[in-house]
């Protein structure tokens, strides 16, 4: 019993847990509302899409993709086995190579995303950074570079305690330039990739990320972006859940947590609803792998008041990345990465996974008439569409399709179009998270954390002040600081940590590998601490 650990959720933060212990001899056991693991990132499958003995088409929450800085990830994946892989399911990662940039009646932008590898590569480059097709004014591009190096050059306090507290829109001064700018810089990357709005999200954790992709695509012998070679389920999730139950862990589905007991010193036990029965979950430490939304409501006034750090958790706000596919009669694969449509009301962003998966038969889905597929993240469901001149909270699952649809059409331009039209759907699929009445307004029962301006201060450490109560989702504080997979696996290794630490050293503890930063600027960042420590503001503030 005093090795024994309860988790409560197996998405990825779960799933991540429950290996760095079971590697380590403990027992665990997971339990997970779903029938299926892996959370946010699962495959779902689309009802009624199978005949014959295939498999259902493979849906999705929405495309997963997984960026260089993704080193804590990394390390979990290369530790998984996968057939014959020597680096386990980490082998199944493939690079994208490009990234496209598509407008509304404009010829779209295409990014070689590490050092130019073919003339193509040169001439893109040449036509954004020289000939200036993005139209951003040099001026505008130069303070953009500026604030970057602002960022880069104020110290971890500084970051924390003042730039938390300010909007990227804000720090950026995005009002007062041009519509290039604001839809590039501004808002692109925050609606297009992580779901969240420039005008309200914190600068601290906006900058972060973009130096991390920034840092990315200048070193040449890293891949900046990289997607599995299939079903994230099929070849990913499903081989860990086999691995982990070989080393031991189990797994209870369909568990949905009702209730912490709490005695006033130490969580006692874990209330479950387990198929429609009552179970009582015990442990020596309990480590909860859910969401910021879940376990607000299971906060009581007892243990805020016992672990002071999880009292502001309702107040974290939550935002829709929903996703949305469009399965095609033929191969249709646009460009050799991501799509995303800087304009578009919808914020969408679009990837051709297939082109991808290099060893998966696409006849073995379905009908066994599908040959391509697109993958679509509707990260705004509050901006009227140009369709239908409506929210997408406001649409019904056809109209959401048709506005996609038309969203994406009209902001690709001459070959990549025709070649698009002239595939026919033959199925579409919106995930089933979002769920949408006949009467009233859409309800989302996965969304996603936003960082918004000064949420850093309500966001709790990964162990508690309750000592076998620990936390690991996309909501800790952690390095990443963002509601990624990578986030949620880095405070599952800090949960895992807080466990470890109260068994003195007879254990190793989790690795947990920090954001890398061009070490040049480190001598700036320390003569800015100096200046934070004196209440003096940052040089080029």
């Amino acid at each position: 019993m005093a090795d024994k650990v309860v988790i409560l959720g197996g998405g990825v933060a779960g799933l991540s847990a429950a290996q760095e212990l079971a590697e380590r001899g403990f027992e665990v056991e997971v339990y997970e509302r779903l029938e299926v693991f892996g959370g946010k990132a699962r495959s779902i499958d689309v009802p009624d899409s199978a005949s014959g003995n295939r498999l259902p088409l493979p849906g999705e929450h929405g495309f997963r993709f997984f960026p260089s800085f993704y080193r804590n990830t990394f390390d979990t994946l290369k530790r998984i086995p996968y057939g014959k892989n020597r680096q386990g399911v980490y082998d199944n990662l493939r690079a994208t190579s490009h990234v496209m940039a598509a407008r509304y009646n404009s010829h779209p932008i295409i990014l070689p995303l590490n050092w130019p590898a073919e003339i193509g590569d040169l001439e893109a480059l040449y036509k954004i950074f020289i000939r200036n097709d993005v139209e951003i004014p040099h001026m505008e591009m130069l303070f953009f570079a500026e604030r970057i190096v602002t960022f880069l050059t104020a110290c971890d306090a500084r970051r924390e305690q003042e730039f938390d507290h300010i909007s990227w829109w804000d720090f950026i001064e995005a009002e007062d330039k041009s519509k290039e700018y604001k839809a590039f810089l501004a808002v692109g990357l925050t609606r297009d990739l992580v779901a969240m709005q420039a005008e309200v999200s914190s600068m601290r954790t906006v900058a972060a990320i973009y130096v991390q992709l920034l840092m990315g695509m200048i070193r040449p012998w890293e891949h900046v972006n990289r997607i599995l070679n299939g079903p994230t389920t099929e070849v990913w999730i499903e081989p860990w859940v086999t691995y982990l139950t070989q080393l031991g862990v189990n797994f209870h589905r369909n568990a949905t947590v009702e209730r912490i007991n709490f005695d006033g010193q130490r969580v006692t036990s874990v209330t479950i609803d387990l198929d429609g029965s009552s179970w009582t979950a015990t442990g020596e430490d309990y480590i909860f792998a859910l969401p910021v939304e879940v376990m607000a409501q299971l906060v009581t006034p007892e243990i805020a008041e016992a672990a002071p750090s999880v009292a502001q958790l309702d107040e974290l706000e939550t935002g829709w990345m929903i996703g949305l596919q469009y399965f095609f009669d033929r191969d249709v694969a646009i460009n050799r990465g991501h799509i995303l449509y800087v304009d578009s009301p919808w914020a969408l962003t679009s990837i051709f996974e297939h082109q991808y998966w290099d060893k998966i038969e696409l006849s073995k889905y379905g009908d066994g008439d599908v040959k391509g597929f697109l993958s679509i993240c509707i990260s705004d469901w509050n901006t009227p569409g140009n369709l239908y001149g409506k929210p997408a909270k406001e649409c019904t699952p056809e109209e959401i399709q048709e506005e996609v649809w038309h969203q994406l059409t009209t902001r690709l331009t001459g070959p990549q179009r025709t070649q698009l039209e002239a595939a026919n759907i033959i199925e579409w699929f919106l995930s089933p998270t979002v769920e949408i009445p006949e009467t009233g307004p859409s309800h989302n029962h996965e969304p996603l954390l936003f960082n918004t301006v000064g949420s850093l201060s309500k966001r709790p450490l990964a162990s508690t002040n309750i000592p076998n109560f620990f936390l690991a989702s996309d909501y800790v504080r952690t390095h990443t600081d963002l509601a990624t997979m990578e986030s949620a696996n880095e405070a599952a290794r800090r949960a895992v940590n807080g466990v470890l630490s109260k068994r003195g050293r007879k254990y190793r503890p989790c690795r947990v590998y920090p954001l890398r930063e061009p070490a040049i600027f480190e001598p700036m960042k320390a003569v800015d601490r100096i200046r934070f420590e004196m209440g003096l503001p940052h040089l080029r503030m």
